[in-house]
């Protein structure tokens, strides 16, 4: 059995060149995952080299247990191994959750597999039992409001930043303690300081990350929770105006609400652990009126191509707004 490592313990390990067979992630902190993802990676690549193949399959397109046994055939004449990332197993067929651990716990030596469990663990399954006894599980839930400032301030001081308690906790509010965004807003603090041993109090994070405020947020949250569209677009192109980082940010805030959403639309039940767990607390008191709004289908659909518009958002490669509009015109 795998030992029991805690999230920063596993990337840690990462770090150090050390990379296990099988990973299961569980949890639905954007944040978390992607930067588990980036560092998963990177150390997969310096262990196989350049030429290794990477397949990534979401659990909505794995019907039968074939389709996942099919992928599990090595790095092949051309490669010299496989990393396979089957995101959002939750979707997945039965017959492929039943199988699942048994399929996997005799890998071939040139292939990694992680498996993500999106959602919060709020119902008793054999099969993720089963998974979690065969793989390293890696915990990506968002932390509680008590444990924020503490990781803030690690945050901050992972790029050399000095702040003080009220510009933690300011920067903590401004964000509705995302986690995604609040990377993002210290980054950008980074950039404007002159001197980054200066103290970063409530005023710098006000004037540096004050541009995204939580009643504009929460306005185009709203509009895509009700499926009013005009709304929605109107306030993208607002927020737009703001600055060109502004729509990016907005990504990590909706994969977190739409992820809710999707737990509500599975279990009733999930209402108690999503309250327990989720850093996004200010729109907590939505999502069980507006949960019925939209299928399943439509949430893994629109959660999916929001993954994909997040990544392209970070390469560059097309218009920001545009594509957001394009998302909302679509799924809203």
């Amino acid at each position: 059995m795998p030992s029991k490592l805690n999230y920063t313990q596993v990337i840690s390990e990462l770090q150090d060149g050390k990379i296990s067979g099988l990973y299961f992630a569980m949890g639905s902190d954007y944040y978390l995952y992607r930067k588990f993802l980036s560092q998963f990676q990177s150390a997969f690549k310096s262990r196989f080299g350049e030429n290794a193949n990477l397949v990534q399959r979401w659990g909505v397109d794995l019907k039968t247990a074939t389709d996942v046994s099919n992928l599990l055939g090595g790095g092949g004449l051309f490669s010299s191994a496989s990393l396979i990332m089957l995101h959002e197993i939750q979707d997945a067929g039965t017959g492929v959750k039943t199988k699942l651990a048994e399929m996997l716990r005799n890998l071939p030596d040139d292939t990694v597999v992680l498996a993500h469990y999106s959602i919060s663990d709020f119902r008793k399954a054999k099969w993720l039992t089963e998974m979690k006894n065969a793989a390293q599980v890696i915990p990506v839930t968002s932390p509680e409001a008590s444990q924020l400032p503490a990781l803030v301030g690690k945050m901050a001081s992972q790029r050399k930043l000095n702040m003080d308690e009220a510009g933690i906790y300011r920067l903590i509010e401004l964000s509705s303690g995302e986690l995604a965004i609040i990377d993002n807003e210290l980054e950008k603090i980074s950039l404007y300081l002159n001197d980054t041993s200066e103290t970063i109090d409530r005023e710098i994070v006000d004037r540096v990350a004050g541009a995204i405020e939580n009643a504009q947020v929460s306005q185009f949250i709203d509009a895509v929770f009700n499926r009013d569209r005009r709304v929605a677009t109107q306030t993208l192109v607002e927020i737009d105006h703001q600055g060109k980082q502004g729509l990016p940010y907005l990504v990590a805030m909706l994969y977190n609400c739409l992820i809710q959403l999707m737990a509500l639309r599975e279990s009733p039940e999930a209402r108690k652990t999503i309250s327990q767990g989720a850093t996004s607390w200010f729109f907590l008191s939505k999502l069980g009126s507006v949960s019925k709004n939209y299928s399943m289908k439509e949430l893994q659909d629109a959660t999916r191509e929001l993954a994909m518009l997040d990544i392209k958002f970070r390469l560059g490669s097309m218009d920001t707004l545009s594509a957001f509009t394009e998302w909302v015109s679509k799924v809203v």
